[in-house]
C-alpha cells in the first residue's frame, strides 16, 4: 500500500492507514449480516469475479456468508490478490483451487502507540511495570505477543534475582 492508496483519509495524517482498516473491517462486518458471519469466497470464484454459489463448512464457528470479496476491497488490494494467487500457483501448480475458501478480514494490527520501556524492558518512570505484547505496542500477533511477554518475565526475574 502506498500513501496514493490512502488520499481520502489523508486528513487523517498518520492515522490514515488505521482509519483505512477500519473501514474495512466495517464493511466486511455489515457485508457477513451484522452478525459474526464472515464474507466468504472460493478463490477461482475471487479470480473470476464472481459470487460463489456454495462454501464448504470451514473451521469458522460462527458461520460464512457468501459475498464476492472483489466489492470488499478496493482494486489495488483486489488486484494485488490476483497476482500473488497467480504468481503462487506458477511456483507450486495447483495452489488454485476451488476447494480453497477466503475469508475476509481480520487486519487488527499492534497498538498504534508504543508504551516506552527502556534496555531492561521496564517502564522508564513507572518501578515494576514491563508494557509488552500487542497492546503495549511490542507485537503483532499471538507468536510475537508470547514472545515478547517472556522476555519481559525474563527482565523482571533478572531484576529481582529470581531463577
Amino acid at each position: 500500500m502506498k500513501w496514493d492508496d490512502l488520499t481520502k483519509y489523508h486528513s487523517y495524517g498518520p492515522l490514515a492507514g488505521m482509519m483505512f482498516q477500519q473501514e474495512i473491517e466495517q464493511k466486511c462486518f455489515d457485508l457477513g449480516g451484522g452478525n459474526q458471519k464472515v464474507p466468504a469466497q472460493r478463490m477461482v470464484d475471487f479470480l473470476n469475479d464472481k459470487i460463489s454459489i456454495s462454501l464448504e463448512q470451514t473451521s469458522y464457528q460462527p458461520g460464512l456468508k457468501s459475498i464476492n470479496l472483489n466489492n470488499l476491497f478496493p482494486d489495488f488490494i483486489s488486484r494485488t490478490l490476483h497476482e500473488g494467487f497467480q504468481y503462487f500457483n506458477r511456483k507450486m501448480s495447483g495452489f488454485i483451487t476451488n476447494k480453497a475458501i477466503l475469508h475476509a478480514t481480520e487486519s487488527r494490527t499492534s497498538s498504534p502507540v508504543r508504551i516506552p520501556r527502556n534496555e531492561k524492558l521496564e517502564h522508564p518512570d513507572v518501578c515494576g511495570l514491563y508494557p509488552c505484547g500487542e497492546g503495549a505496542g511490542y507485537a503483532g500477533g499471538i507468536v510475537s505477543a508470547a514472545i515478547d511477554g517472556a522476555k519481559c518475565i525474563h527482565a523482571y526475574s533478572e531484576s529481582k534475582s529470581i531463577t
